[in-house]
């Protein structure tokens, strides 16, 4: 079991910007000696009352930090991405990462975003498709020639490659049934998402294994998921501090426009933090947050689950302190 530290966007505005970049540079090295193996982070744009560092240059001199780590995307948004270019940003990252960079990728949810872009909200999964088949081509063959719906190319010669052969392996979040084909088909792995709870879980891996057999394809060497996450000395610490950040998150996810998720859907279990914590986050004392961990790889296959430690409101010294506390979950899981 793969085990790695999420840096999402948790830090609010006006906190002081270069102060929150030395933080992250701590922690991830903390995360490093206490046993993490991957640390990732995502793709959002002016995502106010949160301040976020751009993803490519940010996971560039992180791994300068901490090349010991795998690098993970999580996530990319492709439709709002040009494929040549993000060809070339990730062929570079796991060129600088020898070889240990996972592409996370996904659609992104926030109308405000493709706003910014000018793209169509609707036009998000046919330019996600389009977008990574071109990928695809790019890192794997010598000339491409291609004339689709959104991307035109003619006689491109790449010559900027991943080291990884064919390329990074491709995890497609998932939170829906077409997204959860959609991984099958054209990935290396279902993404599962933080918002999928137990029986919703059960629910895309018949899907997924559906897709898979007609796509003739066999189920996946790795296997990853994200979740929430809030590890205590004892469980009432754990759910104390979890209860805090996770409802403010859950509240700007709805804000921004996330669609089908708990921050719509289950609002008021909010307020029933506990309960609603046993099938959708991992929360308690080590040997608790052990054993959530263990029951999502019986369930699902799981081989690498990606855990966020910080929330909004948390101070960087907690959030070390859970960084660290986090050793003894991590020594109670078995070393594929």
């Amino acid at each position: 079991m793969h085990v790695g530290f999420h840096m999402g966007p948790v830090v609010l505005h006006p906190y002081p910007i270069e102060q929150q970049w030395k933080e992250h540079l701590e922690q991830v090295r903390a995360a490093r000696d206490h046993g993490f193996d991957f640390v990732s982070a995502g793709t959002h744009w002016v995502i106010h009352p949160f301040q976020y560092f751009n993803l490519i240059p940010w996971l560039a001199r992180i791994n300068g930090e901490v090349p010991e780590m795998t690098l993970v995307t999580s996530v990319v948004l492709l439709p709002l991405a040009n494929p040549v270019d993000m060809a070339e940003k990730l062929a570079t990252l796991d060129i600088m990462s020898g070889g240990k960079l996972k592409f996370g990728v996904g659609l992104g949810y926030r109308p405000l975003e493709y706003e910014f872009f000018g793209i169509s909200l609707k036009h998000r999964a046919p330019r996600f498709e389009e977008a990574l088949d071109l990928m695809k081509r790019l890192w794997t063959e010598d000339e491409v020639t291609h004339h689709g719906r959104f991307f035109n190319i003619t006689g491109a010669k790449p010559t900027l490659k991943p080291l990884q052969k064919p390329y990074p392996p491709i995890w497609i979040a998932t939170n829906s049934e077409p997204a959860t084909r959609r991984a099958a088909r054209m990935g290396d792995a279902p993404f599962w998402s933080p918002f999928q709870n137990v029986d919703v879980l059960k629910r895309h891996l018949d899907i997924y294994k559906d897709e898979l057999k007609k796509v003739g394809k066999s189920w996946p060497k790795e296997v990853p998921m994200a979740r929430e996450y809030s590890v205590g000395r004892t469980r009432a610490e754990a759910v104390r501090d979890g209860a805090a950040g996770m409802v403010e998150k859950f509240a700007a996810y709805a804000e921004h426009g996330l669609q089908g998720s708990l921050a719509e859907k289950d609002k008021k279990l909010l307020d029933e933090f506990e309960t609603m914590s046993k099938d959708t986050f991992i929360v308690g004392d080590p040997a608790e947050c052990a054993e959530e961990i263990l029951r999502y790889r019986e369930i699902a296959g799981i081989t690498h689950m990606k855990l966020r430690l910080q929330y909004p409101g948390m101070s960087h010294a907690k959030t070390m302190e859970r960084i660290k506390l986090t050793e003894q979950v991590i020594k109670r899981l078995p070393k594929d």
